[in-house]
């Protein structure tokens, strides 16, 4: 049913991160309650070669497309 969808409004979805569009001013907060503390230290799973590949050539993608930037450490 989505493909049906995103097929009929096809002129409407971005085929690729190039085609999407930034816009200006818009910001995206997190709705964090006051008080609340995180862990420093977030322990993530293991990637495997293949998935640390696709996942690595994704954000090399969004960086190319200007969604995403650099963070400095």
């Amino acid at each position: 049913r989505a493909e049906k969808l995103t097929e009929s409004f096809a002129d409407i979805f971005a085929r690729s991160l190039r085609e999407v569009i930034l816009v200006p001013g818009a910001k995206h907060s997190l709705n964090i309650p006051e008080g609340v503390t995180f862990q420093l230290q977030v322990h993530q799973r293991a990637l495997t070669p293949l998935q640390l590949q696709f996942l690595h050539r994704k954000i090399d993608d969004m960086l190319t497309a200007g969604i995403i930037e650099r963070a400095l450490p």
